[in-house]
């Protein structure tokens, strides 16, 4: 028993310190969201007390069910942003720019992001067409009578873009560099291993693309040291998925 333990003493002693933070955080970090993202179980834990009414507004929010979207996009700047700022700050103590936030961006990255992001709508638009797509979007749902184009809308569409934002820094930012010095170009790789699974559960043609827009978004940020060309081009897909999901359901 002593030899074993000595044993695994040594081997976590030649581990990377970072990348066993980042992979262990990714891992407890999307646990967390996992369940605390549930709006039910938000009502059922506020339950009995002074936030009882907080926790039904939150699930059940007669006019729309925007609160409940705002909860989850809450609990996921949380864990996506939030917390691993406070460990690159206080335990690693480096500088955020080195995790995808420096705001230089090369020349020819700009004109590789509009290429991508001509492809891409008329993709969306093609996929908007099938029952999948139009089953699981748009996330918001108004179910008083008022028109989507509006200020709930438009409040839903920022808050979305906070979630995307969160989701940029955490895969590509947080984890693709904080990775990148012991396996290279392999983190991108390892990385694109969750990101592709937080996609389970939606269009089967989504979650096997997750798997190629990974390794693409985190290339762009490996090579170019930013996450706002895969921010950017995540949140001209998502707004436009939204768009061509209403537009199909006859809403705008």
């Amino acid at each position: 028993m002593r030899n074993v333990l000595q044993q695994f003493s040594k081997d976590l002693a030649i581990l990377d310190r970072k990348a066993v933070i980042s992979l262990v955080y990714a891992a407890f970090g999307l646990t967390c969201i996992f369940y605390l993202k549930n709006q039910p179980a938000v009502a059922s834990f506020f339950a009995g007390t002074s936030l009882a009414d907080f926790g039904n507004f939150i699930a059940n929010s007669p006019s729309n069910n925007l609160p409940g979207l705002g909860w989850w996009v809450f609990i996921v700047t949380v864990f996506y942003v939030l917390l691993p700022v406070l460990i690159i700050k206080l335990v690693w103590r480096e500088n955020l720019r080195d995790f995808g936030l420096k705001f230089s961006i090369e020349e020819g990255f700009w004109k590789l992001l509009a290429a991508c992001t001509v492809t891409m709508i008329p993709l969306v638009y093609l996929m908007s067409l099938t029952s999948g797509f139009a089953a699981k979007y748009p996330f918001l749902h108004i179910y008083n009578g008022e028109p989507y184009i509006g200020t709930t809308l438009l409040l839903w569409e920022l808050i979305y873009f906070l979630q995307f934002f969160g989701l940029e820094f955490f895969f590509r930012g947080f984890l693709v560099h904080s990775l990148k010095p012991s396996l290279g170009l392999y983190s991108i790789f390892v990385m694109t291993v969750p990101y592709c699974m937080i996609h389970f559960g939606k269009p089967a043609a989504e979650t096997f693309s997750a798997i190629i827009a990974g390794i693409f978004l985190g290339w762009l940020s490996y090579r170019n040291g930013s996450i706002w060309l895969g921010l950017i081009l995540h949140c001209a897909v998502a707004f436009s998925m939204d768009i061509f999901a209403l537009f199909n359901k006859g809403l705008l």
